[in-house]
Parts: structure tokens; C-alpha cells; sequence
């Protein structure tokens, strides 16, 4: 019984560390966002959209495992989000949010579930190129509290 209770307390540290750092890896990625031009935000948009449509209409609910997969490559591919090189970093920060909502995807976990929204609340705000308003973050504030 000790084994079990130690496995989830196991577990749930895990899943809080790569919470933080997939936290510390959007803020960076929402500074590079900001910086694209109107036109490369929406097609990012998109194309990440489009995929992630591809891969929900597929698959079946995500295993603990793959989320952990999903978060080992955001972690390889926010390094390529920090180039100068718009060829590079705009693909990059795609490929990023795609991998972070994979890995927040079905999450039983309050903060990783909030971080999951705000990822799509991102590629929302790309796609129609509306600026986010706080009304927005109250609203779902109050609505998932």
C-alpha cells in the first residue's frame, strides 16, 4: 500500500515539474508570437490548427506516457523558437504549441488544464488576430475556478 501512495505522490511531482517548465517555455514563446508579423501569426495558426484536427479526429484518449513524450519534444523544439531566423523560429514555435497541447491534452490536473486553455487561447488569438482582452482571462477565471 506504501508503494502505491509513494507511485502517485511520484506521479503528481512529475507532472508539476513539466507543468513549469512547459509555463516558463509559453511565456517565452508568447514574447516570440508578439514579435511575427500579423500574416506569419495566422499561418502558423492554421497549419497548427489543421494538425491538431488531423490528430483528435484519429487517435483515442492520450496515455500518461505520451503526454511525458509530447513534453520531452516541446523541450527540444523551444530551443529553435529562440533563432533569429524566421524560417527556423516560425516553424519552431508551431511545432511547440502543437507539442503543448498534446501534453496538456486530458490533463487531471487543475494548472496543467489552465495552461492547456491558454494554449488555445494563443492559437485563437493568432488565427483572428484579435488582441487579448482581460475580460477574456477574468471570464475563464471565474468559469473554471
Amino acid at each position: 500500500m506504501e508503494f502505491i501512495k509513494t507511485h502517485k505522490w511520484f506521479l503528481r511531482t512529475t507532472d508539476f515539474a513539466q507543468y513549469l517548465a512547459l509555463l516558463r517555455q509559453f511565456n517565452a514563446v508568447s514574447r516570440v508570437i508578439v514579435a511575427m508579423q500579423p500574416a506569419q501569426r495566422r499561418q502558423i495558426a492554421l497549419i497548427a490548427l489543421e494538425e491538431l484536427a488531423r490528430a483528435e479526429s484519429g487517435q483515442a484518449v492520450p496515455a500518461r506516457a505520451e503526454a511525458r513524450k509530447w513534453t520531452a519534444e516541446a523541450t527540444q523544439v523551444f530551443a529553435r523558437t529562440r533563432s533569429q531566423h524566421a524560417f527556423i523560429n516560425g516553424p519552431a514555435v508551431q511545432r511547440w504549441l502543437i507539442c503543448a497541447y498534446r501534453a496538456t491534452f486530458n490533463s487531471p490536473y487543475g494548472e496543467v488544464q489552465s495552461l492547456h486553455r491558454t494554449v488555445l487561447r494563443a492559437l485563437r488569438h493568432m488565427q483572428g488576430d484579435a488582441p487579448v482582452r482581460t475580460s477574456d482571462v477574468r471570464s475563464d477565471q471565474r468559469r473554471y475556478a
